[in-house]
């Protein structure tokens, strides 16, 4: 008996639509030590704020659907690692954003300072109790998990470096919702954030939310280009799972936006004289004056929640072309980054093949920076790689 020599499994490459692609296109060297290497980082701080933000939102929201506590929530935070008081309700904020600090804690995510600490937990309670009353009733899925299947493009040059033909794209979505929005009240500012830039939507249709730690970026940085790429891809991969309907917005909410830092803020009033930013307030407001008149170092000004939100949200309508055109240009990065693989096994050499690509902030949270060859200097956003790549 004659027996059949075994084949080997065919590998087809899986990319996180966060943790693999955008990464990447950050910085090529760091994405390589962190994600290929699997070196973790020493000190993950940004990926600390994030997470916690994520874990608040996601933990208040469930208790919001057993319990449904009026707002707005309390919040006592403690000293960090003090005991917490015993006289807390459940949905205290501060016991909320502790058990999400614990479970940090225990992967080894810790904030870089007691001042990031009490900012994180500043921000939660905002976001809870200024979006969560908008957001929560629209809920229809929180931390959605998503996949899909790709082709690799073939390369245009004569060296291959696809070890497959497909490839996997998988993330999650902090939240779906496909309630009609005619099922909450006219006041509700999510509602109409979302009619305000798709006024002519019917029929069944969902809406995906994302968290983004983060302050609005202006519009001529690559976030805000990468922000709508990202919650686009999103939207193809939604439609790929059973039972999705018709994907017609993206809502990105920055929590930062909340309550803005002073370097935020001295980078919103430059923005502002370069006419870099799309939501400012409006001439001769009581927020127009306290912008204008606050200086680096002062208190933290008192803007109106109308003025906080409108910062804070941000619409991105979607339709099947958009959403199609940009997984297409996830599959050029897939492509680069297969190449930068394949060439690393040729070659035999890691610094020649990854770009070191980071811009400012990314190299300052690197543990890699200390031996990076190109280091990005100050007030940098990173080289071409980080702009969101052309469709191919």
């Amino acid at each position: 008996m004659e027996l059949e020599r075994k084949t080997e499994n065919p590998i087809i490459p899986s990319y996180s639509l966060t943790g693999d692609l955008i990464s990447f296109l950050r910085c090529g060297l760091q994405y390589r030590y962190h994600n290929q290497s699997s070196l973790p980082p020493s000190r993950p701080v940004q990926l600390w704020f994030g997470e916690f933000i994520h874990g608040v939102m996601e933990n208040a929201y469930r208790i919001w659907q057993s319990d449904s506590p009026s707002f707005p929530w309390p919040s006592t935070p403690t000293p960090y690692r003090e005991e917490s008081p015993t006289d807390r309700k459940p949905h205290d904020i501060g016991t909320i954003g502790e058990r999400v600090e614990s479970t940090l804690r225990a992967g080894g995510k810790n904030p870089r300072s007691r001042e990031t600490r009490e900012s994180a937990y500043k921000r939660a309670e905002q976001a809870v109790n200024h979006l969560g009353q908008y957001l929560f009733p629209l809920i229809k899925f929180a931390e959605e998990r998503v996949i899909g299947t790709r082709d690799i493009p073939v390369p245009t040059d004569a060296l291959d470096p696809r070890r497959a033909q497909k490839y996997e794209l998988h993330g999650v979505i902090d939240v779906v919702t496909n309630v009609s929005l005619t099922e909450v009240p006219h006041t509700n500012v999510i509602r109409q954030s979302i009619q305000r830039e798709c006024p002519d939507l019917t029929g069944d249709f969902e809406v995906i939310i994302d968290y983004k730690g983060t302050k609005r970026p202006t519009t001529d940085h690559p976030y805000w280009e990468q922000g709508e790429w990202q919650v686009k891809t999103y939207a193809w991969l939604r439609t790929k799972q059973r039972g999705s309907l018709p994907v017609v917005a993206g809502v990105l909410l920055y929590i930062n936006e909340l309550v803005p830092s002073d370097r935020e803020l001295v980078e919103l009033k430059k923005a502002m004289r370069n006419q870099q930013t799309d939501v400012v307030p409006k001439p001769g407001s009581q927020d127009a004056s306290l912008l204008n008149m606050w200086k680096q170092g002062n208190s933290t000004p008192d803007f109106s929640l109308d003025y906080r939100l409108a910062r804070a949200i941000r619409v991105i309508p979607i339709n099947p072309e958009s959403s199609e055109e940009a997984a297409e240009r996830f599959d050029k990065v897939v492509m680069d980054i297969e190449e930068c693989v394949n060439k690393e096994v040729v070659v035999g050499n890691i610094l020649d093949q990854w770009d070191p690509s980071g811009d400012e902030d990314t190299c300052v949270a690197c543990d890699f920076r200390y031996v990076c060859p190109s280091p990005a200097p100050r007030s940098s956003m990173g080289n071409s790689k980080y702009q969101v790549p052309e469709a191919p």
